[in-house]
């Protein structure tokens, strides 16, 4: 649901970009309070394999495909501030590097999938964990049913701001619209389901020192499961990025069918839509390869160098408060 420049107002723009802001700075804020030893390299791990899983797009309907937006996962893991920091990270990356999205377009992109995919979709869990008790069993359901309504409600919030920003377009029908988004991103949001609550089954039983919550760190080897999440994400881009549908995605076959046009990208990326610009027809899926491991690499990276002035030093041994 990466939205491209021109199709949204300017002051819907500046509005979600706004509330963006506020969420992205909120966490900050949050994030240094609540930080322990292995919260920015679990960020950076998370962070990658949300990158490596938006680009696996996965056949929906016909001419139509999705792909995993991460933050509910992300939230599961890591706790909604880091989880909105990682998304955010994600996104940005996206944009600059590979043109994905537009720039005036990065604040509803950050509130859709890092404001309410992480924040909202934490809310959600923790609503579901209240309500039905905090077991293995209800957190899986937590993410399966956050996982489903996160996309809906970004879907149903995308598509009131392209109403509002095309209110004067009589060619615009937005019914029409709101349908095809509703029914797109309600196959989309199975998918998000599954494969979240697939990922946080198996770390649930395996390995539970590893989620957020509860914020206790029970012994382990998490270092080594970071580095191992970490090389799973490259894995990823190798073994099936190359495969992922070519279709529009949901947003976009719901643009092509209302006759929306995006403005034209005038900003350079050497991968621009994951593919390199020299690249031939021949070497094009090892460019989508090559463009999913630089791009997982270098998330993980900017992760690991922005997270460190939040991590705090330890206290020398024989101190008291």
């Amino acid at each position: 649901m990466h939205i491209p420049d021109g199709l949204l107002d300017t002051p819907i723009c500046l509005v979600t970009g706004g509330i963006s802001i506020a969420a992205v700075g909120y966490s900050v804020h949050r994030l240094k309070d609540s930080l322990a030893d292995r919260t920015v390299p679990m960020t950076g791990m998370v962070a990658a394999m949300v990158f490596a899983g938006q680009m696996v797009n996965f056949p929906v309907a016909v001419g139509t495909s999705g792909h995993l937006v991460g933050g509910v996962l992300a939230a599961r893991l890591l706790g909604p501030w880091a989880a909105c920091l990682a998304l955010t990270l994600v996104l940005f990356v996206q944009k600059f590097l590979f043109n994905d999205g537009g720039l005036l377009a990065l604040g509803p992109n950050v509130f859709h999938m890092s404001v309410i995919g992480a924040l909202g979709g934490y809310a959600i869990q923790s609503l579901v964990a209240r309500l039905a008790g905090d077991t293995t069993r209800t957190r899986v359901i937590g993410v399966v049913i956050s996982g489903w309504v996160t996309v809906m409600a970004a879907a149903l919030l995308c598509s009131i701001e392209f109403a509002v920003s095309h209110a004067a377009n009589p060619d615009f029908r937005f019914l029409k619209f709101l349908a095809l988004m509703m029914m797109f991103h309600a196959v989309i949001g199975i998918g998000e389901s599954l494969i979240s609550g697939g990922i946080i089954r198996y770390v649930a039983t395996r390995r539970p020192e590893l989620l957020y919550h509860p914020p206790t760190i029970a012994p382990g080897p998490w270092r080594t499961a970071i580095t191992t999440g970490f090389w799973l994400a490259l894995l990823a881009i190798v073994l099936l990025a190359p495969f992922a549908s070519s279709s529009p995605d949901g947003l976009e076959s719901a643009i092509a069918e209302s006759d929306l046009s995006p403005l034209p990208s005038d900003s350079f990326s050497l991968f621009d839509n994951y593919t390199a610009v020299l690249s031939t027809n021949n070497w094009e899926s090892w460019s989508v390869v090559l463009s999913g491991l630089l791009g997982t690499s270098i998330v993980f990276f900017i992760a690991m160098v922005l997270g460190r002035p939040l991590t705090r030093p330890a206290a020398p041994e024989g101190t008291g408060d």
